[in-house]
């Protein structure tokens, strides 16, 4: 079946079938002319998003097919701002509720993370979109989908079908030359979607699930400068003294932090934040990072709930899972209010 619409100047039409939504929209604007196609499961039709000219256009179809935001402005006016979006790693749908519970509480954006292991437990890439969309839908904070630590262009092209908002792909352990063709090719990807896309330069180490780890190398501001200048990445993830699941190694290196931030242009991204301190987030801030990813903190705020009710109460999993989202709940409220958070 296929259907054209016409509002104030959107044309769209759309086409289904049984497994497919397929949705090609034309938008024309005084002599532009732009035109974005996109497939997506039927259950999640995905997101559009279209240049700050046509923001009017693109808030009537969001607000008809889509409530999650585009997280692009929002890290743009962070760092216009000089403040950060926090982004929050979760792996159940309590951990959802609780962080969306948190931006409602601090009436601050968050984007909503998943790496691999939070998708494989949450049941895959379709339903955790469906799922955030859903209590994105009956929330007035506003929430962005975000996919964390891909490495592989099959798991970005799923993402953006299910709905996501933005994608990280992450060559981070591979060879420069290497990772500057993979970065490239997600570029390529993400780009008739116009989705902002992530990486990573430099190798953030630690411990995450879903997350491939390395040895830590930290980022050179002249291999940041030349990766951006050459992938056209939107956000540069670093690795300035940060750690996946512990403490900064030796401390966050404030000193290389400004040399990346004068050398590249794009919007600076933060993994590891469990492990910092707040004056050194505070630093991080101030020297242009503009998102600050946190999981750790807030898986094991999770674990603590599930854990101390069961203790308390044997057998009750209702309960445990009650207060394991009231305590993620309560640790991202405590990012989300931070001086520095947008």
């Amino acid at each position: 079946m296929t259907q054209d619409e016409n509002v104030e100047g959107v044309q769209a039409t759309v086409e289904r079938d049984s497994d497919q939504i397929v949705v090609i929209q034309r938008i024309e604007i005084a002599s532009v002319s732009r035109t974005v196609h996109q497939c997506a499961p039927l259950l999640s039709c995905a997101r559009r998003s279209v240049p700050a000219a046509y923001e009017r256009e693109r808030l009537l179809w969001d607000t008809a097919y889509m409530p999650l935001v585009d997280p692009g402005p929002i890290i743009a006016q962070a760092r216009d701002r000089g403040r950060a979006v926090v982004g929050a790693n979760v792996s159940t749908i309590q951990m959802v509720r609780g962080v969306v519970r948190a931006a409602e509480m601090a009436q601050r954006p968050v984007l909503i993370q998943f790496n691999r292991s939070g998708l494989s437990l949450f049941g895959g890439v379709a339903l955790a979109a469906l799922a955030v969309k859903t209590i994105a839908d009956e929330s007035e904070a506003e929430i962005a989908l975000h996919l964390d630590h891909a490495d592989t262009l099959d798991e970005l092209s799923l993402a953006i079908n299910a709905g996501f908002g933005s994608v990280m792909i992450d060559g981070s352990t591979l060879p420069f030359d290497q990772h500057l063709t993979l970065a490239r090719s997600a570029k390529g990807l993400t780009t008739w979607s116009r989705l902002p896309l992530e990486a990573e330069l430099g190798h953030v180490a630690g411990d995450e699930a879903g997350v491939t780890i390395g040895e830590a190398s930290w980022t050179d501001p002249a291999d940041a400068a030349r990766f951006v200048e050459t992938t056209g990445v939107d956000w540069l993830a670093v690795a300035v003294g940060n750690t996946h699941g512990g403490p900064a190694t030796g401390g966050l290196q404030v000193e290389r932090l400004r040399a990346i931030r004068v050398a590249v242009s794009v919007p600076l991204v933060l993994h590891g934040a469990s492990g910092l301190s707040d004056e050194e987030l505070r630093s991080a801030v101030e020297l242009g990072v503009a998102k600050i990813n946190v999981g750790t903190a807030l898986h094991q705020a999770a674990a603590e709930g599930i854990a101390l009710w069961l203790r308390a109460q044997p057998g009750d999993l209702r309960g445990a899972l009650n207060e394991s989202e009231g305590r993620v709940a309560e640790s991202a409220r405590d990012l989300l209010s931070a001086p520095w958070a947008l």
